[in-house]
């Protein structure tokens, strides 16, 4: 269970690549060891599927708690970890609203 494994998981913050974008969150494991994930979103999916830059950090957050309740042990490890159209689609499946704001645009134009 996650609450077993991780005290804290703090989101640290957005840094702009060539191509992509990289999300960087901190984890503080029950144990005191650390640990940084950095999740990256290929520009394109900004692009084409009109994911917004103002849900990548919501999205990653949610990719993370899912990858740690799904992680068999507590890695100590850092490591990076890409978006992919199915996290994407995950997560609008979770966000409903989501697909109702962009329904609702798409009619209004």
């Amino acid at each position: 269970m996650l609450k077993d494994i991780v005290l804290r998981l703090r989101y640290l913050g957005v840094v702009p690549q060539v191509g992509f974008v990289e999300y960087g969150f901190r984890i503080l494991n029950r144990d005191k060891s650390m640990r940084q994930v950095i999740l990256t979103i290929s520009d394109d999916f900004f692009l084409n599927t009109d994911l917004k830059l103002q849900e990548a950090p919501d999205l990653c957050y949610q990719k993370v708690l899912m990858d740690l309740e799904a992680e068999a042990t507590d890695s100590c490890s850092s490591f990076s970890v890409p978006v992919t159209a199915l996290d994407i689609a995950h997560y609008r499946d979770l966000h409903p609203i989501t697909k109702l704001r962009k329904h609702f645009r798409r009619e209004t134009n």
